[in-house]
């Protein structure tokens, strides 16, 4: 599997909003994706540069420390090692602006994604209740989660 990872622009906005509303109970609006755009790191996977989004991430560093704050593989797309690839490229560049950890808040009842999580290394540090909206109108928690980025977990 070859990935072909590139910076995100507004020119990827409605790739994005589709990719979000496919992905998500609670997606992100148009302006949210659109704000993340002009104020922090994106980062999008493709098969090739001429082929469409796959998915995307969002993240920040401030100091020595990295926040993922959306990632999301478009659904025909996964289980197939493409977020694990999307999330080894956000690791990668967090190091290389010299963040010495990465942080991200996950749905607590998302098995997917928190198997992804575990696999790349990362271990639970907290629990912010209440943190994410659910499409029935409740809250749902959000387990926190942290992975020290200067070793290599296998």
């Amino acid at each position: 599997m070859a990935a072909f990872f590139r910076p995100l622009d507004e020119a990827d906005l409605q790739s994005l909003c589709s990719i979000e509303q496919r992905c998500f109970p609670t997606p992100w609006s148009r302006h949210q994706l659109f704000e993340s755009l002009q104020h922090h790191q994106g980062l999008g996977i493709q098969m090739a540069p001429e082929h469409p989004l796959l998915g995307y991430a969002f993240f920040i560093t401030i100091l020595e420390e990295a926040h993922l704050l959306n990632l999301a593989i478009d659904v025909p797309w996964q289980q197939q090692g493409w977020g694990q690839a999307l999330l080894q490229a956000v690791i990668f560049h967090a190091q290389q602006q010299g963040a010495s950890s990465l942080l991200l808040e996950v749905r607590a009842h998302h098995r997917a994604a928190l198997s992804l999580y575990h696999g790349a290394g990362f271990e639970r540090i907290g629990i912010r209740k209440g943190y994410y909206a659910t499409a029935e109108g409740t809250r749902e928690d959000a387990w926190v989660l942290r992975r020290s980025l200067l070793e290599n977990p296998s």
